[in-house]
């Protein structure tokens, strides 16, 4: 006999609702058929044991004989300095317009300090450098020459700001092509 799976109490055969709490019967259903058994997860995908890095060999086709090597053949191209036929040296180019040369940004510097940074369009470092320079040397002539020993390392300073100063000036033209300041 039936179960009413609402209230638990029985109920005859072929009735469609429960006497006393009125919920549908629902009729057992027979038993299923064996459930087929689950199945494993799908495998993750197997990659040679290389690893990524190698790419698969495989044969060639039936009545196609392997492909040659990939190495070029021996004596096919000139050795490392040498040139093929009608072919030259690259060109070296000059130097790109608007360049300044450091050479004489360090000589401006050596003759008075500050001459190279205004060479090099930094006209206020210029300025400060050239009047604490001269200020500098002033104090040391007038000092006895105590004062030399803080106005040669400034001179000598001015002059390898100068130096690369227009160094970096010049690399940041040739990559942009523009001055920087």
């Amino acid at each position: 006999m039936p179960f009413c799976s609402s209230c638990g109490s029985q109920v005859a055969e072929g009735v469609a609702f429960c006497p006393s709490c009125g919920a549908p019967i629902q009729k057992a259903s027979p038993p299923a058929a064996a459930a087929p058994p689950p199945q494993a997860p799908p495998m993750a995908p197997q990659y040679p044991a290389g690893g990524y890095g190698q790419q698969p060999t495989y044969a060639p086709p039936p009545g196609y004989a392997a492909p040659p090597g990939y190495a070029p053949p021996a004596g096919a191209y000139p050795p490392p300095g040498q040139y093929p036929p009608g072919y030259g040296q690259y060109p070296a180019y000059g130097p790109m317009p608007g360049e300044k040369s450091a050479a004489l940004a360090l000589i401006l510097s050596l003759l008075l300090t500050g001459l190279g940074q205004f060479y090099n369009h930094e006209i206020s470092k210029g300025v400060i450098f050239l009047i604490v320079g001269i200020l500098l040397s002033a104090l040391s002539f007038f000092t006895g020459f105590l004062l030399c020993v803080v106005s040669v390392p400034f001179w000598i300073y001015g002059m390898y700001d100068a130096y690369t100063r227009a160094n970096h000036y010049n690399q940041a033209l040739r990559a942009t092509g523009r001055p920087p300041w």
